[in-house]
């Protein structure tokens, strides 16, 4: 039985058997999306693709069913089906218990993903997709202990799962900054070797959070693996170089704060990474070495004259740095700074939106800027549009898909 097929027999197995086990009743509700992007450089359709997106929930006396499939339609490629979210939520007098398939999201970073880590990222379209899509479900058993004010966290992730990156085929495919032989003229690289599904190759992480009027903190640590694989080894045999992947193991410890100043909330997050693994080249080979990584962030949100401001700052720092250090087989800096800015206001008795949502990288310089319009058409009917801008130095994180810069479109129906 492969996988896709356990997966719809477990969704209905879900259905028919749960809700005797929970005297409650059902609701059904979702969205229907068809969206098209047009890249300005190469002048053709980069996507045109339509999402069913359907969200199930079940309240009974004890807990809740709660399943999340979603199906996505591209031209010339089979439909891809999607179980997002499939878990049973289980509420007891101090203590919420959720089991299954769940999107797990920690910190207070906005398009950034600092202690945010135990769910993995889709980036197959790069960061462009929704950030409510952006994160991938994972297995797990969840408990939350509720003591008064303070909430205490447990997460046990039975089976790893990384992030999805770009086909090499994808426009959003990066090839890698390596010095490679002149006689080398085409590299492979191979799929990362799967991480078994042992015990001991499961996830921990662990949360303690307060909560208050005056000021919401959390303090976070894990024992993870590296979402994103890195370099495992290089075979040269001219005229090709095939790259191996894998993945590797790490603690992190870290936290996030929140609070107002007035009107203005401040945001704040770091994380520390002891032994990140990450890769040295020294040509012609590529091995693995671990060094602590730091990243912090400080936010700041506030209203003027009825529109809506964010910024922020993130600062990352990696120890005994060296000019050979990549990641994803691009050269790292030993610090690095980026920006985000948001604008966001409404007209029309709030049914037109507009919003700006920019990345800057300051070394080198370049920034992705995200205007946008979405209008309500009626109760359930949304249009949109944008521009998704990549500028700047082509060496940096955003310049590189300077070819991508494109506009789209999209028509939603929420049901």
């Amino acid at each position: 039985m492969n996988k896709k097929t356990s997966l719809l027999l477990l969704l209905l197995i879900s259905v028919v058997l749960a809700p005797p086990l929970f005297a409650g009743e059902g609701l059904f509700s979702g969205m229907v999306r068809d969206y098209a992007s047009l890249r300005f450089e190469a002048g053709d359709i980069a996507v045109h693709e339509q999402t069913v997106d359907v969200k199930y929930e079940y309240f009974g006396d004890i807990g809740r069913l709660y399943i999340h499939p979603t199906l996505y339609s591209n031209p010339n490629e089979p439909l891809l089906f999607d179980l997002k979210e499939a878990y049973f939520d289980f509420y007891f007098s101090n203590i919420d218990l959720r089991v299954g398939k769940q999107t797990i999201i920690w910190g207070e970073a906005e398009g950034a993903f600092i202690t945010d880590i135990v769910s993995p990222r889709d980036m197959r379209s790069f960061i462009l997709a929704d950030f409510s899509e952006i994160r991938k479900a994972v297995p797990a058993v969840k408990m939350d202990l509720y003591l008064d004010s303070y909430t205490l966290e447990a997460i046990w992730v039975t089976h790893f799962i990384p992030s999805s990156l770009p086909d090499q085929d994808s426009i959003w495919a990066q090839q890698p900054n390596l010095s490679l032989p002149p006689t080398v003229t085409d590299v492979v690289i191979n799929n990362p070797t799967p991480v078994s599904s042992a015990l001991e190759n499961s996830e921990l992480f662990l949360s303690l959070g307060h909560f208050s009027n005056a000021l919401n903190w959390k303090l976070n640590g894990g024992y993870t693996w590296t979402d994103e694989p890195l370099v495992a080894g290089i075979t040269i045999a001219p005229p090709t170089a095939t790259i191996d992947q894998g993945y590797e193991r790490y603690f992190f410890f870290g936290g996030s704060m929140n609070t107002s100043i007035g009107s203005t909330v401040v945001r704040f997050e770091s994380a520390l990474a002891i032994d990140k693994p990450m890769n040295a080249f020294n040509p012609p080979q590529v091995s693995v070495e671990k060094h602590h990584q730091v990243q912090s962030l400080i936010g700041f949100d506030w209203n003027l004259f009825g529109a809506q401001y964010s910024i922020q700052y993130l600062l990352t720092y990696t120890h005994d740095h060296h000019d050979n250090l990549l990641v994803q087989m691009k050269p790292i800096q030993e610090f690095a700074h980026t920006l985000t800015f948001r604008v966001q206001d409404t007209y029309f008795d709030d049914k037109l939106t507009a919003k700006i949502f920019a990345y800057v990288e300051t070394v080198p310089l370049n920034a992705l800027i995200r205007p946008s319009l979405s209008y309500s058409l009626s109760d359930g009917v949304l249009i949109e549009g944008g521009f998704e801008l990549f500028v700047g130095d082509e060496d940096g994180m955003f310049g590189s898909y300077q070819k991508n810069t494109m506009a789209w479109a999209a028509i939603r129906w929420y049901f």
